[in-house]
């Protein structure tokens, strides 16, 4: 299944915000606010793995990887500018350790929903007819099982004869010509 990180209007008002860049940038700025606003005692490094990991999977994989490294890299030069009391090697060392975190859990976000998005699995008992092997649908219709298949998964048929069957078809034509 290809993604296609544009909302659609028939999606939900959830997912339309979720699909979009703007959401991501200022959840990102919003949490540099809040982890710069509390000083240098308070951290809360965890909290960018939210926009990163939301923006891989629901977004566009490319914005996770450029929140990834832009989160700590806007954190440390607002740290540095601001006159904040700051010990660069070990700001530097930290930041790299969080990018490199970051970029990680993007890349397993982004793996995990390109998955997602390809797995479609039909559950439950399928009430299928014993004679024609249809199968019936929630509103009571019966449809041929390639049909009702191919509208709910990725899956596509191909038709083809089984040797068995073909020896047991060639027996009938077999059987209908000499009656002739």
């Amino acid at each position: 299944m290809k993604f296609d990180p544009q909302p659609s209007p028939a999606d939900p008002w959830h997912l339309r915000l979720l699909r979009r860049p703007g959401f991501y940038l200022a959840l990102a700025g919003g949490l540099i606010a809040v982890e710069f606003s509390t000083g240098s005692w308070v951290q809360f490094p965890i909290a960018f793995v939210i926009p990163v990991v939301l923006a891989s999977w629901f977004c566009a994989p490319p914005l996770g990887y450029r929140l990834a490294v832009a989160m700590p890299v806007v954190r440390f030069g607002l740290a540095y500018c601001w006159g904040r009391p700051v010990d660069v090697e070990h700001a530097l060392v930290n930041g790299a350790i969080r990018i490199a975190v970051l970029v990680f859990v993007a890349y397993l976000a982004t793996q995990a929903g390109r998955l997602a998005r390809e797995v479609r699995v039909l559950r439950g008992l399928l009430p299928v007819c014993a004679y024609c092997k249809k199968i019936r649908d929630k509103e009571d219709r019966w449809q041929p099982i390639e049909s009702y298949i191919s509208q709910r998964s990725e899956a596509r048929f191909s038709h083809g004869i089984c040797p068995t069957c073909a020896q047991v078809q060639m027996r009938k034509a077999r059987r209908l010509v000499h009656r002739v």
